[in-house]
């Protein structure tokens, strides 16, 4: 009866255990096509690409991230729905949604331009790295984690 008891209690601690980890197991995988932006944001900061104390930049109401070809006229634009700048992490999305005069105009020719964001028929255009779903990205000099973003990035999928 002891040894029965303390096999019982063994297996229940292992339950336990395992049930923690997997609850702890990292960042869970998001979805491209359905998550939301802050759950992008939430998977990327847990996979430690964007860093818990970075203060992000608008993209969208902010000077040089977008190549102006109109010699200064457009030194912003709203080209997305919403993009924010972690620290060299640029991150992009669009919502499909509701879609927007973003999502109408630069994100439903993204992949037909190679991934190139072309706001005004060129006005304006950026270069993204990867796009997947409903989101884009791209990075600043200097940001280190790169390759590993992109292949993070590339592989997600609703599966």
């Amino acid at each position: 009866m002891k040894y029965a008891a303390k096999r019982t209690l063994c297996a229940l601690l292992a339950l336990v255990l395992l049930c923690g980890l997997t609850a702890c197991g990292g960042a869970k995988a998001v979805d491209p096509e359905t998550c939301t932006y802050d759950e992008m944001v939430e998977y990327l900061t847990a996979k430690g690409y964007i860093s818990k104390d970075s203060s992000p930049v608008d993209m969208l109401t902010t000077e040089g991230y977008l190549t102006d070809n109109t010699d200064g006229e457009i030194p912003f634009a709203p080209f997305a729905d919403k993009a924010q700048d972690y620290d060299g992490l640029w991150l992009m999305w669009w919502d499909a949604a509701a879609p927007s005069e973003a999502y109408t105009n630069c994100f439903q020719n993204l992949a037909m331009n190679g991934g190139t964001v072309v706001y005004m028929g060129g006005a304006a255009v950026l270069e993204t790295a990867a796009h997947n779903g409903s989101f884009a990205i791209a990075f600043g000099d200097g940001y280190a984690q790169k390759d590993a973003v992109m292949a993070d990035f590339q592989g997600l999928s609703g599966k």
